[in-house]
């Protein structure tokens, strides 16, 4: 299995894991071979990336490229539009129901993270652009309980923090849709709308039984930074909660690393780059973003990479002690008579040079 850009797909790829959209619709199935109309129907709904079968690849463990299993994203994603559509609708007051899903969801987000150990070796999300927000919200969720989990947060708190990252955007819901979801750069006058999602977001939540002040104060201060240069009113490390130090970081990281409406995702060495200048420059907690950045795994097993010697290669093993040097399975190589399998920590004449 790997991951596979979508321009370059070809008829007969067959798919590795299921595609869904934010409706818990199940778009195409796995092992599904692809023909044109399926290619067609893929590039049409936004995606990029999706993964393929190859049997030149040995069988990747699902805990190898599963944040958490896909069962419990499916329904996040679907939870969120959900409460998205109740809130935005006017109705703030959650039923009994709906709070217990909603409970029960961050404590199955909350368990997966405590179980798995391999929590951030996948990163890049197969996503429907036009549900992009309800994906964001489950990974910024799971990336933030990922930190909690680190410091020794008690379930409690795990909780708190859980719940304020699933609905730290919630108040993007007034904001107008032609502005959230512009393809090109913003107005001053749009992007002071957009900052009032922050505002709103907090209104929201504090008037909802059932959420804490501590886990609302996470929609308001996610975009302050600790050098006083974020938003809404601009304060400093001191003032900033530290949940909302923490969402800050996953916030940044998962809206970097997938694509968004109005650009295609980045390279993870440049995410990474941006994430180590938000730390010298002290726009982030410095020690919650240096335990944030050990537990990165630059390049995810299964992920597709372009490497110096001219060819294609898929990560099949993350080396512990050299993270940018993974052990990579060469996909197409002129000449090359069996396959060949690098690890690029003893090969230091090969670099990664894409990803």
């Amino acid at each position: 299995m790997y991951l596979a850009s979508v321009d370059g797909l070809k008829e007969g790829d067959v798919l590795a894991k299921k595609i869904y959209n934010a409706d818990g619709q199940l778009l195409l199935e796995t092992g599904k071979r692809l023909n044109r109309h399926y290619i067609n129907k893929l590039k049409a709904l936004g995606l990029t990336h999706i993964y393929l079968k190859d049997n030149r690849l040995k069988e990747i463990k699902k805990e190898d490229i599963e944040i958490i299993p896909d069962k419990i994203k499916e329904e996040a994603i679907i939870i969120a539009r959900e409460s998205f559509k109740r809130i935005s609708s006017g109705n703030i007051k959650l039923s009994k129901k709906e709070e217990d899903q909603l409970n029960k969801l961050i404590t199955d987000i909350i368990n997966s993270t405590i179980s798995n150990k391999n929590i951030l070796n996948c990163l890049k999300d197969v996503r429907v652009l036009e549900d992009e927000l309800f994906f964001h919200l489950t990974n910024v969720a799971v990336l933030s309980l990922v930190v909690g989990k680190k410091l020794g947060y008690s379930k409690e708190a795990l909780f708190e923090l859980g719940i304020g990252a699933f609905l730290h955007d919630i108040g993007k819901i007034r904001i107008s849709p032609e502005i959230l979801n512009k393809p090109g750069k913003l107005s001053e006058e749009e992007f002071e709308e957009i900052k009032k999602h922050t505002i709103y977001g907090y209104e929201i939540l504090s008037n909802m039984e059932g959420i804490s002040e501590s886990s609302a104060r996470i929609a308001y201060l996610h975009h302050e930074r600790c050098d006083g240069s974020g938003y809404p009113k601009g304060i400093t490390k001191r003032y900033i909660d530290e949940y909302a130090k923490i969402v800050a970081i996953a916030d940044v990281f998962d809206a970097m690393m997938n694509d968004r409406a109005y650009r295609a995702s980045i390279k993870v060495k440049e995410v990474i780059e941006y994430m180590y200048t938000a730390f010298t420059e002290n726009k982030m907690d410095r020690d919650l973003l240096a335990i944030f950045l050990k537990m990165i795994t630059p390049y995810p097993i299964g992920t597709t990479v372009r490497l110096s010697i001219g060819c294609e290669a898929v990560v099949t093993q993350v080396n512990e002690a050299m993270m940018l040097r993974p052990i990579v399975k060469v996909l197409n190589f002129n000449g090359l008579d069996k396959e060949l399998e690098i690890d690029l920590s003893e090969d230091l004449d090969i670099d990664i040079i894409d990803d």
